[in-house]
């Protein structure tokens, strides 16, 4: 077990928690910080229900409800190191250096014509590649925070998921793309 005095290393010192579930955090200090709309058809995280831009973010199917596209934002798993979860000692006690993942998903609906959040801008995309064009975005936002410096999360990145099965079984098909999204942020005493 490593003992580390005070702020050790580049790293600076977190909370006992984060602010919020990792989810909230994710998008709250990641996505919605730096998204970026021309890398998503136009589609705008900051724009309001009902302009043509929109698209709804949320931690689960019922925050997004059956708006397309939309983006979820799902925490599968966060482990702690070593047989009793701790692997440093600070002067305060023991703390961890937790990591998890976040499974970010998009989802289209085959019956429209072409996505496009501005139209003006961007020419329409279908199903298929909004959501693969969502989810290059969001891996993007993920790059530009890699740092600690950039969220309460000491690392940050992402990877594409397995290939998310369309769902054929819904009436028009709905089309899905994902990644997984890797961090790591520090428990302390």
């Amino acid at each position: 077990m490593e003992i580390r005095h005070g702020n050790s290393g580049d790293r600076p010192m977190t909370k006992t928690r984060l602010s919020d579930s990792a989810e909230q955090v994710f998008i709250d200090q990641a996505l919605l910080e730096d998204w970026d709309p021309a890398g998503a058809v136009g589609y705008d995280v900051h724009a309001s229900p009902g302009e043509e831009a929109f698209i709804p973010v949320g931690e689960s199917l019922e925050d997004v409800g059956e708006t397309y596209p939309s983006l979820t934002v799902q925490r599968t798993n966060e482990t702690a190191p070593g047989s009793t979860g701790y692997n440093f000692i600070t002067a305060e006690g023991p703390g961890q250096d937790r990591t998890g993942q976040l499974l970010v998903t998009a989802r289209a609906e085959a019956s429209q014509e072409g996505y496009t959040g501005n139209s003006s801008q961007h020419d329409p995309v279908d199903a298929e590649d909004v959501v693969d064009e969502l989810i290059n975005e969001v891996e993007d936002v993920c790059l530009a925070n890699a740092t600690p410096l950039d969220t309460e999360f000491n690392s940050l990145g992402s990877y594409r998921g397995a290939d998310a099965p369309d769902d054929y079984d819904a009436t028009p098909t709905v089309f899905l793309e994902q990644c997984v999204v890797l961090y790591s942020w520090s428990r302390l005493p």
